[in-house]
């Protein structure tokens, strides 16, 4: 019989090793389709593909983070204050609020991830251009222990220690499509053993109170900790394969979302920090669960609506120049 004190520490780790597994999965994702290309060749184009939208998201979150700052509390110096801790986040591409030299400086929010894979695809294209196969995975997990030392001190700027983690999420990706782990797929026995062995560990981490989380830098066991989010996200990437199984409104929709995962993150960054919410938790006076659903159920749907909407444009835009390059 189940222990009934047991279900809530259960249900925390079940959710923390689905939360935890997202960012790792989004590496590997990255990685799949990887090639060796030249390192300012590969410098370059990941600049165009990540740090253009980065900056673009942190102009515009700024912007708005003023206006709504100062027509919420009407004091403008305390508004330009609180947006300049807002834009030495971006400047510094901070992952989490830090302090340095006694400023608070708060983090660049959800938007790390395009620093942290920036760095992440410039590292590997490195090993995969002096690094034989033979030695990737130790020259990767090389990588990932470097960028573990760097978040033991203070958080590093441009999100570089991420950035060496996520060298290894990399690695993972490109050796699941060497080795085709995605399409001649892996036994049930096997992916039941490699559930059991990532559960036990974040088990026992929620039972001794540690938490891990890429943004925040935080792996209670190092290494250890960054191997087994990295099988996480292996075991979360064959769950949403076999979701393409179904056919239906929800998953064509789950679908059209992952397809426009960098949109939805450039939107929710600026709507998350653009925003100040705590002045929202100051004027709610009902339950603060109910209140939490609702913030979250609004906030994902204007995400999503905005994304829509953005993508429409941009189609309708790109097509009208196409069709007056074709008439010309």
């Amino acid at each position: 019989m189940i222990n009934m004190h047991l279900l809530p520490h259960i249900a925390l780790t079940v959710y923390s090793i689905f939360a935890h597994s997202l960012m790792p999965a989004f590496f590997i994702v990255s990685g799949y389709g990887m090639r060796k290309m030249g390192i300012g060749k590969s410098f370059k184009k990941q600049a165009n593909t990540l740090l253009i939208p980065y900056l673009i998201t942190a102009a515009l979150t700024v912007v708005l983070h003023l206006c709504t700052h100062y027509t919420l509390y009407r004091y403008l110096p305390g508004s330009i204050k609180e947006t300049c801790r807002i834009a030495g986040g971006f400047l510094l591409g901070l992952s989490k609020t830090s302090y340095y030299f006694d400023v608070k400086i708060f983090s660049c929010g959800p938007i790390w991830f395009v620093l942290a894979l920036f760095w992440g695809l410039i590292f590997f294209n490195i090993l995969l251009t002096y690094v034989s196969d033979k030695y990737m995975w130790f020259a990767s997990l090389g990588v990932a222990f470097a960028g573990w030392l760097l978040s033991l001190g203070n958080t590093v700027p441009w999100c570089i220690s991420q950035g060496a983690v996520c060298a290894f999420y990399i690695c993972l990706g490109y050796h699941a499509k060497k080795k085709k782990w995605f399409t001649e797929g892996v036994s049930l026995k096997a992916k039941a053993i490699l559930t059991l062995i990532i559960f036990l560990p974040n088990a026992f981490m929620r039972f001794i109170g540690y938490m891990d989380g890429m943004a925040d830098n935080v792996y209670p066991f190092g290494i250890i900790t960054i191997i087994l989010n990295g099988y996480m996200g292996l075991i979360l990437i064959y769950g949403f394969l076999f979701l393409n199984r179904f056919s239906g409104v929800i998953t064509s929709f789950l679908r059209k979302i992952g397809r426009l995962s960098i949109y939805v993150l450039c939107v929710h960054t600026i709507e998350m920090m653009g925003f100040p919410y705590y002045y929202f938790a100051d004027k709610w006076t009902g339950n603060v669960t109910v209140g939490c659903l609702l913030l979250y159920c609004i906030r994902a749907a204007i995400d999503i609506a905005i994304c829509f909407v953005y993508v429409a444009i941009k189609n309708r835009v790109l097509d009208y120049m196409n069709s007056k390059k074709m008439e010309s």
